[in-house]
């Protein structure tokens, strides 16, 4: 049956449907093993139901029944035990009963003589007069398993022909709602293609719908949708390519370009009309490359041609009418079962390319020279804005220092003069000592009081010179720490406690006083001069910027000893920086109080001495509102070449 005939009768007849026959197999095969399954599931439960019903029955008529005809045994009625053996032969799965005592026995029923279920129970009876159980016999039980057996042969029988029958009428009612709703609808999209023509597209496709076995928008009516959309687009590219076709013909009578072909002797097959008008070459005649006038010394064209490859970028130069004009030529070997048919191929005139890349080649060359002269500017600039950078951190490192003058010259000031005071104390108790001894009126009293006078300024003068001679010593060790970057072994405590010192008549404006914890004894050999010129930027810092909304401002610096490093600790309580300012605060003239004094260098040079200087790192955390806290890392012993 060829493939036509079979599509055509697939459609009027369901049982021709090769998917709706498999899918009918499927369901059979499916649908017989699960009921065979089921069915014998179930045969097996009611086996095992049937033989405990005869198990029960066996066990009933030994436990109720026994006792009544055991007493119909003792009584001797004879009669009686008869007639319970026949009513209980007439229960539901019992064939044959048979009692025997001594040499009589009862029967009732038929016995069985094929497979059966047999049980044997005594019959007792107790003496009324003493109470003794006694056995009076036995009674023999028989059940046919035979019936039990037809029984579930004839349930598993019906039970397959009902589920076949249902089955059978299930798929035929699958087939041909299938046939409907899917092969129909599937033909009529086939039929569909099948006559397409993208040059006479027809109506668009619509598949019938019935009400009851289909849905109104299933996967088919999608198909039916994208058929219409895949042909649509068809239809359009069809269109798309005859209009490119008549725009690449149109475009190839215009172009100013050539375009041509050759067949496999080298004749030009195709000359586009451009190319046809500058090389005079006749409608009707196939010259090859090397018989055209201008390509006569055209070599390099000539070779390409022979190699029968493909080739590009061939740059020869031709003589037309006295005026030199460059063209650039590629082309594409074009073959046909391993057999060199010919060459297709593209020509550009780039006359006006090479003109202006030798104007490009002297521009370049002049360019190059400006970029060497603006190099050697900005390099000059370079170096002289980095000289005005050190320039700077020196500025900044001595105005530190002058101010750390100006108050340490405060500082002094107030001892020396509580000082002079205790010298003119003294030179008056001296004079009035001395007038009342010469006039012979000093008594005891007043000599006591004079020299108690005497001791008492003598004390405080003393007091009053060690103060200043200490501020002298502290602010000339950390004057001579910051501008001089020597390498030596320091006790940290001592250093900074100078520094601290040193700096009071700032930190008392606040007021704050910066505490010190850590090991007094706890020795660093590095730049002292760097560590003091880091911590003074920090504290004028805090005092400069932090606590102006503070209450009870605050200045912690905690140092310690952490394997090879130390490790020193920065807090104090003021107003925090904003986490988008973190980066920003090291940057080089970053303030927020320009135009107030505010350099913008006192930060950055904290960064720029710790690494360089200390090589150490700096890590940075704050909240608006809860201070700052710098966490300084430094090696405990500076390598000497990170002296420099």
């Amino acid at each position: 049956m060829n493939k036509s005939r079979q599509f055509i009768e697939s459609d009027t007849n369901p049982f021709y449907s090769r998917i709706g026959r498999r899918i009918i197999i499927i369901l059979v095969l499916l649908s017989g093993a699960v009921t065979l399954v089921a069915t014998l599931t179930q045969t097996y439960f009611n086996y095992k139901s049937e033989f405990s019903d005869v198990e029960q029955r066996h066990q009933e008529i030994e436990i109720i029944h026994s006792e009544l005809l055991s007493a119909s045994l003792w009584d001797y009625d004879l009669v009686l035990l008869q007639q319970r053996l026949d009513s209980l032969v007439e229960l539901p799965k019992l064939s044959y009963l048979k009692i025997v005592s001594g040499k009589y026995k009862f029967e009732a029923g038929t016995p069985v003589t094929e497979s059966s279920v047999t049980s044997t129970y005594p019959l007792y009876h107790v003496n009324p007069d003493d109470n003794k159980m006694q056995q009076l016999g036995t009674i023999y039980i028989e059940s046919s398993a035979q019936e039990i057996y037809n029984t579930l042969i004839k349930q598993f029988i019906i039970t397959l022909l009902v589920n076949a029958a249902k089955t059978i009428f299930v798929c035929a009612v699958i087939l041909m709602v299938f046939h409907q709703s899917v092969n129909r609808r599937i033909f009529s999209v086939a039929q569909y293609l099948r006559k397409y023509n993208p040059r006479h597209p027809a109506d668009k496709l619509c598949l019938e719908h019935k009400k009851w076995i289909m849905e109104k928008d299933d996967e088919l009516n999608w198909l039916a949708e994208e058929t219409n959309t895949i042909t649509s687009n068809v239809t359009t590219l069809y269109r798309n390519i005859k209009f490119e076709q008549e725009r690449f013909a149109d475009f190839t009578q215009v172009s100013s370009d050539w375009l041509w072909e050759t067949n496999m002797e080298g004749h030009l097959t195709y000359v586009s009309e451009p190319m046809r008008e500058m090389l005079e070459i006749d409608e009707f005649t196939r010259p090859t490359f090397a018989q055209i006038p201008w390509f006569v010394d055209v070599t390099e064209l000539l070779r390409a041609l022979e190699t029968k490859q493909n080739f590009a970028k061939c740059e020869q130069q031709l003589k037309i009418d006295g005026y030199n004009i460059y063209m650039m030529f590629q082309g594409i070997a074009r073959y046909e079962n391993n057999r060199f048919v010919g060459y297709r191929g593209t020509t550009i005139n780039i006359t006006q390319l090479k003109s202006t890349q030798l104007e490009l080649q002297t521009l370049n060359y002049n360019l190059e020279k400006k970029i060497d002269e603006r190099t050697r500017d900005l390099k000059q600039s370079m170096e002289h804005l980095q000289k005005t950078q050190e320039q700077l951190i020196e500025s900044e490192k001595l105005a530190a220092l002058g101010g750390l003058v100006a108050g340490v010259a405060h500082e002094v000031n107030t001892p020396l003069g509580i000082a002079v005071t205790a010298t003119s104390v003294i030179q008056e108790v001296k004079s009035e000592l001395n007038s009342a001894f010469a006039l012979q009126t000093l008594t005891s009293t007043q000599f006591s009081e004079l020299m108690q006078r005497l001791a008492d300024s003598s004390a405080l003068l003393e007091s009053n010179l060690n103060r200043a001679a200490k501020l002298v010593r502290d602010f000339k060790q950390t004057a001579v720490d910051q501008v001089s970057e020597q390498r030596s072994q320091f006790r940290i405590h001592q250093v900074i406690e100078a520094l601290i010192a040193s700096l009071h008549s700032e930190t008392r404006k606040i007021p704050v006083e910066p505490k010190i914890q850590g090991d007094e004894q706890l020795m660093m050999t590095s730049l002292p001069g760097v560590l003091t010129q880091i911590l003074t930027n920090l504290i004028m810092n805090s005092v400069n910027h932090a606590f102006k909304e503070t209450q009870q401002p605050s200045i912690a610096i905690h140092f310690y000893e952490q394997g090879d490093d130390i490790v020193l600790e920065y807090k104090d309580n003021g107003c925090g920086v904003e986490e988008a300012l973190h980066q920003k605060i090291f940057e080089p003239f970053f303030t927020t109080k320009r135009g107030v004094g505010g350099s913008g260098l006192g930060l950055n040079l904290v960064f720029n001495l710790l690494k360089k200087k200390l090589n150490g790192e700096l890590l940075f955390e704050s909240e608006v509102g809860h201070g700052v806290h710098y966490t300084i890392t430094m090696p405990k012993v500076l390598a000497p070449e990170m002296e420099h």
